[in-house]
């Protein structure tokens, strides 16, 4: 997750060609067997995402605390199941995990995240892995592994593209045979870090970025495709830049041997002053329904009424001590969601106002306490699996 995009998160899916449908939690019954069926999910945010740049060292499996959050347990992995979400995203940081030039993966790090993954689809809950915090500036491609998205510079396109596609060929190699339960999201959020327009920029500027982009998604697609085992029909998500639904001059699907496998993926914490900002705006009302609604009719318009389906990977609004509003929020948005047959997936990094979040840094997105497998907000959770 970003701390500061302007655009709520979710995970969408859409019946269509490719088989793929929408299961809610609890008693709602599920699709057709043989159709991939996603309900409302949760990330594992800040955990095995959390990372470190400014040198190539592995750093090892502490990463996966250095950011304030517990060691992952099998027990976490089923309090989440149990609550009835039906979906788990995992993001995975890996630059500093790679032992040589040619970025190769520690093995160890590779084994952890094997295990999470395997805990999850056990569980019963549908898996997504990815590259998340990888995406460096152009400046810090000298001193950490990684890729960035070049204004102009062709030998730093030439060395982003070696680094995803390694990623890529180890870990398609190494989940081969996990079946279409493992899904890949090639790449979070991708954009010009350290830009103007990091965040919000003119047509031309996001069309330039974006054209880097579909090289690069296409590259690793390739990887995955070409990896053996159960990738060659894995479903594959794609963002465009920013994984905005809002920023997609210039981009467009990659090309792909497998039919009806791939996923759009968008991120939108909508509305923003509300989801993210600081906490001059914490009550939810007829203007924030209309943000809500201009994300699902643009999502519908541009997507999944085009029969491509989208997945929302992180939703969430801030803490700030309106517990009330909040529900208001989320009753809108997981209404809407359910209708437009949208899964959810809720980001959460276990900070609360009353676990020591500042109310006004917009990063209070703290839902399950993995300490004592409790939940901090329950009628919250409530308006998403039930």
């Amino acid at each position: 997750m970003k701390r500061f995009f302007p655009i709520c998160l979710l995970f969408v899916f859409f019946l269509c060609a490719c088989n793929i449908s929408f299961g809610g939690g609890g008693d709602d019954e599920f699709a057709s067997a043989g159709d991939l069926e996603f309900g409302n999910g949760w990330n594992l945010g800040n955990t095995l995402d959390a990372c470190s740049y400014g040198d190539k060292a592995n750093k090892g499996l502490s990463t996966e605390t250095s950011w304030k959050m517990p060691t992952t347990t099998e027990a976490m992995i089923k309090a989440v199941a149990a609550r009835g979400f039906k979906t788990i995203r995992i993001p995975v940081s890996w630059h500093n995990h790679i032992t040589d030039s040619s970025y190769t993966i520690d093995s160890a790090w590779l084994e952890r995240v094997k295990t999470v993954v395997d805990w999850s689809l056990n569980a019963g809950m549908k898996v997504i892995i990815n590259i998340h915090h990888d995406n460096l500036s152009e400046a810090q491609m000298s001193t950490t592994y990684g890729f960035c998205v070049p204004e102009n510079n062709a030998g730093l396109k030439n060395q982003s593209l070696a680094y995803i596609k390694s990623i890529w060929k180890q870990v398609a190699s190494y989940f081969k045979d996990y079946d279409e339960n493992l899904i890949f999201e090639v790449l979070n959020e991708p954009r010009a870090v350290g830009k103007s327009y990091e965040w919000s920029g003119s047509g031309s500027q996001i069309s330039n970025a974006n054209k880097i982009i579909r090289e690069y998604e296409k590259a690793a697609l390739d990887e995955i495709r070409s990896a053996g085992g159960k990738n060659d029909v894995r479903f594959v998500m794609v963002p465009p830049y920013a994984a905005s639904p809002s920023m997609t001059e210039g981009w467009s699907l990659p090309s792909d041997s497998a039919v009806g496998k791939l996923i759009v993926s968008v991120h939108a914490y909508t509305p923003y002053t509300f989801c993210m900002d600081k906490a001059t705006v914490n009550t939810f009302g007829s203007s924030q329904q209309s943000d809500i609604n201009w994300l699902f009719n643009s999502l519908g318009k541009d997507f999944t009424n085009r029969g491509i389906p989208v997945i929302i990977g992180e939703a969430s609004a801030s803490d700030k001590n309106n517990l009330a509003e909040r529900k208001k929020w989320f009753a809108y948005y997981c209404a809407k969601g359910r209708s437009a047959g949208i899964p959810i997936v809720l980001w959460d990094n276990m900070v609360t106002v009353s676990t020591g979040g500042n109310i006004n840094s917009g990063e209070c997105h703290g839902y399950f306490n993995r300490n004592s497998l409790g939940w901090f907000f329950p009628t919250l959770i409530d308006e998403m699996v039930k």
